[in-house]
C-alpha cells in the first residue's frame, strides 16, 4: 500500500472557508551548527518553530512536510542566507505566500573571573527569527537575532543613602538587583551580524558584570566595580541603546532592560527602541 492508496482528508475543502495567518509546528527540538565570530563551529540545540499562512479553500497543511523541508539543512551553519532559502523551500512546499521559523537556542561565551584565572561558560538566550512574504513575483525577507544578557544593577538612591548614613556616624549597604538585557534588532539585507557583537556591546555598556566562578579577590575587586558604578534601569538602557546602535548594519533595534528589585515587590524596567517608520515598537515584547 502507498500513499496514493490512503485517503487524505486535507484534499478536502475546509466547512468554513477563513483564510489563517499562521499554521504549523512549535517546540521543536533540532540540532543545528553556529559558526562562532571566534572560530570553529558550535554544535547546539534550538526549540523551533515554524509556520505558514493558508488560504481560505484549503483545509490545513502537511505539519510532517515542514520538518521533512528541515531536515536537510541540519548539517549546514545557520545564520540569515540559509534561514531565507528554509524559508523559501517551505512556503513552496506547502504552496504558502508566507512564512516564518524562529530559533530559540543558549549561546555560550566563556567569560574570565574579574581578577583571578578561571573561566567557565556563560549560556545566553538567543534566537533568530525568519519571516518571508511573497510580494508580487518576489520575495520580501526580514531577519532577526537577539540575545538576552544577564548584568547587575547597583542602586544609586540606596547608595546615596548609605552615605549619608555613614556621614552620620552610622552604616548601611546598598541594594543590588539581578538584571537582564533582552536585545533584539534587524540588519541590513545584505549584513552580518555576530550574536557575539550584540553580547558584547550589552557587555560594554555596564561595567557590573556577572561572573560563573569567584574567589575572594574576585568578588572585592567586583564590590570596588559596583561601589563606583550605580546605575538605575533608565541609566541602564541608554547606554546599551548607544552601544547596539554602533554596531555596523543595524537596520532596527528594541531592547528591554528589566531589574529584579531587591527591596520592592515589583520590577523596575525600561523599553527603548529606533523609533524608525513600521519599525520595532513595544509590542514586540509582551
Amino acid at each position: 500500500m502507498t500513499n496514493k492508496d490512503l485517503p487524505d482528508i486535507q484534499e478536502t475543502e475546509p466547512a468554513i472557508k477563513t483564510p489563517i495567518n499562521q499554521v504549523g509546528v512549535e517546540n521543536v527540538a533540532v540540532p543545528f551548527l553556529l559558526e562562532s565570530k571566534y572560530g570553529g563551529m558550535k554544535s547546539m540545540i534550538a526549540n523551533v518553530s515554524m509556520r505558514t499562512n493558508l488560504g481560505a479553500n484549503v483545509k490545513g497543511i502537511s505539519m510532517s512536510r515542514l520538518l521533512r523541508t528541515l531536515k536537510k539543512y541540519l548539517d549546514l551553519p545557520l545564520k540569515q542566507k540559509l534561514i531565507h532559502e528554509i524559508l523559501k523551500d517551505i512556503a513552496e512546499n506547502v504552496g504558502a505566500s508566507e512564512s516564518y521559523m524562529r530559533f530559540d537556542f543558549l549561546m555560550p561565551i566563556v567569560r574570565k573571573s574579574a581578577l583571578t584565572d578561571n573561566q567557565f561558560p556563560i549560556y545566553h538566550k538567543s534566537r533568530f527569527e525568519g519571516k518571508l512574504r511573497a510580494s508580487g513575483n518576489q520575495w520580501i525577507f526580514r531577519f532577526f537575532q537577539g540575545a538576552v544578557v544577564q548584568y547587575a544593577s547597583y542602586c544609586p538612591c540606596s547608595a546615596e543613602l548609605s552615605k549619608d548614613l555613614m556621614s552620620k556616624g552610622s552604616i548601611g549597604f546598598p541594594h543590588a538587583q539581578r538584571s537582564f538585557a533582552h536585545v533584539l534588532l534587524q540588519g541590513d539585507t545584505n549584513s552580518y551580524i555576530w550574536l557575539e557583537d550584540i553580547i558584547e556591546a550589552v557587555e560594554a555598556s555596564i561595567k557590573t558584570l556577572p561572573y560563573p566562578i569567584i574567589k575572594r579577590e574576585d568578588e572585592q575587586e567586583i564590590a570596588r566595580i559596583a561601589a563606583e558604578n550605580p546605575i538605575f534601569v533608565e541609566d541602564a538602557i541608554r547606554a546599551i541603546s548607544g552601544q547596539i546602535d554602533k554596531i555596523e548594519g543595524v537596520y532596527d533595534w528594541i531592547i528591554k532592560c528589566i531589574h529584579e528589585e531587591s527591596i520592592h515587590t515589583s520590577e523596575a524596567i525600561a523599553v527603548n527602541y529606533k523609533g524608525i517608520d513600521k519599525g520595532f515598537d513595544y509590542r514586540y515584547f509582551l
